[in-house]
């Protein structure tokens, strides 16, 4: 338990101070060490997992390496960074529908945030333009993951109810995310981005250890 929450205080009030501080620095390689060195932390837990309690958990330890690439990757090359997370996101997907079936719960989470995306798109659509096709792409695998994420909770346990959790936070993260690239930010939004993805990425790792 002291392990886990030691993990947890090096994501978020050391990597994550780091991330800032060097990407403020414009010192983008150590930035992107400290960012990804944080998600490495929620992998940690879902390996552990996978070695000593539910070998189901390699899936969620192959998705959190693949976001741990993807951070490093997004700070010099969105496209391939971006790649990685939709592949990150499938993994995902497999990971969740394992441990709880498909539910009304699922596809209620899943019309909601479709319908969500759409509505978000359309109305910042000329900020978009040209984009339309790919962030499309990405908000649909979105919306199925953290859908899946969502639909956890027809378990009725604490591992369902934080996947869920950490899914909502996820979602809402990239949604930031989304503002900020088509309309800019400062630095607090982007404090907000992090706190909300590392606080997503380690529920869905503590979840592993459940």
């Amino acid at each position: 338990m002291l392990w886990m929450y030691a993990v947890c205080a090096l994501t978020l009030l050391i990597c994550l101070p780091f991330f800032m501080h060097y990407k403020k620095a414009m010192h983008y390689k150590l930035a992107s060490a400290f960012k990804t060195l944080g998600t490495l932390g929620a992998a940690s837990f879902a390996l552990t997992a996978a070695l000593r309690l539910d070998p189901r958990c390699w899936v969620c330890f192959a998705a959190l390496m693949l976001h741990a690439a993807a951070d490093y990757l997004l700070e010099f090359n969105l496209f391939w960074g971006e790649g990685f997370f939709l592949a990150g996101h499938i993994c995902y997907i497999a990971f969740f529908t394992k441990l709880f079936p498909v539910s009304a719960i699922h596809l209620i989470a899943l019309v909601c945030l479709l319908g969500l995306n759409a509505f978000t798109f359309w109305r910042w659509r000329k900020a978009i333009g040209k984009r339309m096709l790919p962030f499309a792409v990405y908000g649909v695998i979105l919306s199925v993951a953290m859908a899946c994420a969502i639909g956890c909770l027809s378990g009725h346990v604490l591992q369902g109810q934080l996947i869920a959790l950490g899914g909502a936070l996820f979602f809402i993260s990239d949604a930031f995310v989304l503002g900020r690239l088509l309309f800019g930010a400062d630095r607090s939004v982007d404090w907000t981005v992090m706190i909300l993805y590392y606080s997503a990425q380690l529920l869905i790792g503590i979840s592993c250890l459940i």
